[in-house]
Parts: structure tokens; sequence; C-alpha cells
């Protein structure tokens, strides 16, 4: 057992580690230790340019090099496509030197000739300022260009655009329109953005979820772990589905075994408490690590109870501590609570 004073150095080591914030902030999401506890952050992330393609080339016995070569020749012949697909290559180094640069130059030789994938490609490098200067206005013209065109993937990111007001004044009434439109298209992330706005109840829609629950649905068909999340919301507390803990389970699993966060928490929490799922102490730990390796401060208060109660590992007062000061890092309040009990016990 660790004294008073060793205690003590304990949680100031940890308190002053790089990166670790003040100890007293307020919450950032909902202190409840059970489960369903944190809504899921939404990030405004857009598909990245795709991956360079020498499928032309694919049989022929040529090396990356060489197909990048003649793609490069075809290109400066005017083919439109090989321009693109200089540019995808270029930025990802396949056959040649990565020069994202020298890509965006290509792109915009195909983009400006129409191409649809080099506008939207191009638009993402705007936004990014991968390879030119950020510029999300001219990010936003590109995007338009490609949507005019029917590119599913421009229209969600000009739904984003329009939400959250970047280079664009904020627009409610189009984003939903552009996330509509990719969503009817089957993009999986306009899916589940369209279903969020609908659970709840944001960008001008009014809650209803059972038109969410089905866009979550749609969207995990295509193995999207937060739409899967989101729709295990649904089963667990019955909203525009069937009220099901163990669908609800099987859904948290699906999308904690891709890493979702979020996911990993409440399948930790469904172990623990035999919700949905036949009770387990140990799988509840397993999850509940990988869940506060990602930095979930409910996950990490709640190994240290584990720790501290000995339920699923060994009981270790140190080992609870050091979760107990992680989630407390985060502004966890029942976690501080607990850190104060401990030191208190040794003095």
């Amino acid at each position: 057992m660790l004294g008073t004073r060793n205690l003590r150095q304990v949680v100031g080591r940890l308190l002053s580690s790089p990166g670790a914030q003040k100890i007293f902030p307020s919450a950032p999401c909902s202190q409840r230790c059970h489960i369903l506890s944190c809504r899921p952050v939404v990030a405004a992330v857009y598909s990245a340019p795709k991956a360079p393609g020498l499928s032309r080339f694919l049989g022929t016995g040529m090396s990356d090099k060489e197909s990048f070569d003649k793609l490069k020749f075809d290109a400066e012949k005017g083919d439109v496509k090989a321009m693109f697909e200089t540019g995808m290559s270029l930025l990802a180094g396949r056959g040649c030197e990565a020069n994202e640069s020298e890509a965006v130059k290509w792109y915009t030789k195909a983009a400006e000739k129409g191409h649809l994938d080099a506008q939207y490609n191009l638009g993402v490098c705007m936004y990014y300022g991968r390879g030119v200067d950020r510029n999300i206005e001219q990010a936003v013209a590109w995007y338009l260009k490609a949507a005019d065109q029917g590119h599913v993937a421009a229209e969600y990111a000009l739904g984003v655009c329009y939400e959250k007001g970047r280079g664009v004044q904020k627009d409610l009434v189009k984003s939903i329109k552009y996330y509509t439109n990719a969503a009817n298209a089957g993009d999986a992330s306009a899916q589940y953005k369209l279903g969020e706005c609908f659970y709840y109840g944001r960008s001008g829609l009014k809650e209803n979820f059972q038109e969410a629950a089905s866009l979550f649905s749609k969207a995990c068909e295509q193995g999207l772990a937060k739409a899967q999340y989101m729709l295990g919301l649904c089963h667990y507390y019955g909203q525009g589905v069937e009220n099901s803990e163990s669908k609800a389970a099987d859904l948290f699993l699906k999308a904690a075994e891709q890493g979702h966060p979020q996911a990993e928490y409440q399948i930790a929490a469904c172990y623990y408490s035999g919700r949905g799922v036949e009770k387990n102490l140990e799988k509840a730990v397993e999850w509940f690590e990988k869940a506060a390796k990602q930095s979930h401060p409910v996950a990490q208060y709640s190994l240290g109870q584990c720790y501290y109660y000995g339920r699923g590992v060994p009981k270790s007062e140190e080992k609870a501590l050091e979760y107990y000061t992680m989630a407390a890092n985060q502004g966890h309040a029942q976690a501080k609570y607990w850190i104060g009990i401990i030191l208190k016990s040794k003095e």
C-alpha cells in the first residue's frame, strides 16, 4: 500500500503531466457513471482525396514508376482523366515522389476542364491547405461545381459548410438540402448527419426518432461506426424502433470493434451491468480500458471504480487513483471526490 506522501506524489505527477488539464474545469459531458452518459462528438471531416489508381496499366508488366511516367505523358497531351490520376499519384507518392503542390496543379487542370472528381478533390485540398494555401471560400466554390454535376461527397461537404458557416454564410435550409441529396444517393455520412439532425431536432428539423432511426439503419448497412452507435441508443431507449437492450448491445459492440470510443464505453457498461448481454466484469474492464485510452472520462472513472473495489481486476488503490486522476483532469466531478477519499484515508 502507498503511504499518503507517495500517493500525493503520484497525483502530482499525473496532474502535471504534458497535456494535462487543470483539475477543476467545468465538465465537458455528463458525469453520470452509468450507461449512455456521453453524446457523440460531431466532426466535420470530409473524405480525403481518392487514392491513386494506375489501373489502366494493370497487367502490362509496367512498374509503378513506368506507369506514372506514361500517365503523366498522357496528361501532358491533354488527357483529362490522366491529369486527374496524375494528381492522385503525386499526392500519395505512387510511382513518383509525393508532391502535394504538383498534385494540386494537375487537379486544377482537370477541374477546369470539368472533371468531376478533380473538382471535388481540389476542393478538399483547398479546404485543408494541402499543396495550396488554405482557402475555404474557394473550396466551397469547387464543391459547388462538383455538386452541380451530382458529386455525392461534394454535396455532403457542402452540407457541412452550410451547417457550420464555413466559407459561406450559415444556411440551415441549404445544409439540409445537400445532406438530403447525398443521403438519398446512398452516402453513409450524409445519412448519419441527417439522422442526427432528426434525432436531436437540429438544423431546422423537428425531432423525429423514427426518421432518425431509419437513416441510422441505412448508414449501418454500410458499416458506419457512429451510425451503429446511434442506432444502439435508439434501441436502448426505444426511440423510433423496438426497445431492445440486446439489439443495442449488439450495435454498441459492432461500433466498438471499429474503435468508436463512446461505443467502447457503452458496451463496457452493458457487460458491467448485464444489460443486453450476460454480465461479465472482465470483459467490462477490457472495454473500459479501450475507451479510457481514447480519453473517455467516464470510462476512466469507471476503471477507477473497478480497481478500487476489485471488480474484474485485482483491487488496487494505486491503479484506482491513476484512473480517477485521468478522469479528474477532464473535469469529472465524482473522480475528484474519490481522489479526496483515497488521500484522506491515508492521512
